[in-house]
This record gives structure tokens, C-alpha cells and sequence, in this order.
């Protein structure tokens, strides 16, 4: 036969997220006979799909800072990007004293506070 069976499985060295596009667009133990065109462009499509939604991932509002002598904004652009895909949380503590010396605190989820807040500002240092 001339087909190609569509149940595959992954390769070491192949790309996990496409095979996992694949697998959820169907592609799986159906018994579905695809011709090689066919398969290729199945495959093409999801690769496509792929590279869009990468493409669409957000820049980081650290890139291309200057933050040498700010070991704090070192710090959080370090950590910015896996706070903003969830690989990484990070809980910041700021204490402080105010102008009558009383000690003040809090605590900020940077992971919460960069989906709500634009952080281009503090990272430029306008904040």
C-alpha cells in the first residue's frame, strides 16, 4: 500500500509539541490510512500552527533593559519569563519604613502582578 498508517510514535530528537498536535488533532489509532501527501500536509499545517503560536508569545518587558547596578530588576528579569509561563512563582517581600519610621511591609505575586500590570515602567526605571 501506497499509505501511510497515522498512528506514529515520537522519535528521540523529534518535536514533542507537534507530535502532541498531532496526537489531538486526531492523528491516533483510528485506523486512518493517509497517502504520504496527505500525511505531509496534515503535518505542515500543524507545524504551522506551531510556529504561529509561537510567534505570538508575548516579548518580555525586560528585553533589552539596562539594568546593570539594579540587582532587584536583575533579579526579577531573570525570572520574568518563567513567572509569565508558570514554570516559576515568586513571592517578593518589600519592607520599608515610611516617613514617620514606622516599618511598613508587603508581599507581591509576580507572576499575578505581570498578567495585571505593565511592567515596561519599573524595568525602565520610571517607577
Amino acid at each position: 500500500s501506497s499509505g501511510i498508517n497515522a498512528e506514529w510514535s515520537l522519535r528521540p530528537g523529534e518535536d514533542e509539541e507537534l507530535a502532541r498536535q498531532l496526537v489531538e488533532l486526531g492523528y491516533r489509532g483510528s485506523g486512518e490510512v493517509l497517502k504520504r501527501e496527505e500525511f505531509e500536509a496534515r503535518k505542515q499545517l500543524a507545524e504551522a500552527s506551531r510556529l504561529s503560536k509561537r510567534s505570538q508569545k508575548k516579548t518580555l518587558a525586560s528585553a533589552g533593559k539596562s539594568l546593570e547596578g539594579y540587582p532587584f530588576l536583575e533579579a526579577l528579569a531573570q525570572r520574568e519569563e518563567a513567572n509569565k509561563t508558570g514554570k516559576m512563582t515568586s513571592i517578593i517581600f518589600i519592607r520599608d519604613k515610611n516617613a514617620k519610621g514606622q516599618e511598613i511591609s508587603g508581599y507581591i505575586d509576580f507572576a499575578h502582578r505581570l498578567k495585571t500590570e505593565d511592567f515596561e515602567p519599573y524595568f525602565n526605571g520610571k517607577k
